[in-house]
């Protein structure tokens, strides 16, 4: 069985490849394509991965690290608030064909991803693989079976 670890981290590099396509779609003036590719990232980041983090794996840190507002999720909390902001922005500017307005979202959201996975994979994950019994499978079997379609 893989990691915790590895099953996030994976799960963020196929959720980062479906933002970059549809990045791609836009560029080429495929606005449909562009449109279904942000959906599935949507789908996939906010009702599979988030949900994860949030219900499984926040709780789990902030139970095991013995302080239920701990900064770390906290922080991680608000990254995954401004991203379903960035995220309606997007779909936003994609109804409106906005190149502009799209690209300039999608240079934010990048950077913000770039920052959130980072602290994600330093710091929550592998903490998580050592202090929980199950090393995270159940999280991760969830990831696995349901997000990763």
């Amino acid at each position: 069985m893989k990691s915790i670890e590895q099953i996030m981290q994976h799960d963020h590099e196929r959720l980062d490849a479906l933002l970059e396509a549809g990045a791609k779609k836009l560029q080429e003036g495929q606005w449909h394509e562009s449109t279904e590719l942000l959906e599935q990232f949507r789908y996939g980041i906010e009702d599979c991965h988030m949900v994860v983090e949030e219900t499984l794996l926040f709780p789990a840190f902030e139970k095991h690290s013995g302080n239920a507002d701990h900064p770390l999720t906290t922080l991680l909390c608000k990254g995954h608030q401004d991203l379903r902001i960035f995220i309606q922005e997007m779909q936003e500017a994609i109804s409106s064909q906005d190149t502009e307005e799209y690209d300039a979202i999608l240079s934010t959201v990048r950077a913000l991803l770039k920052l959130h996975d980072n602290k994600e994979e330093t710091e929550l994950y592998p903490y998580l693989s050592a202090a929980l019994s199950d090393h995270g499978e159940a999280a991760g079997q969830i990831i696995l079976q349901s997000c990763q379609t």
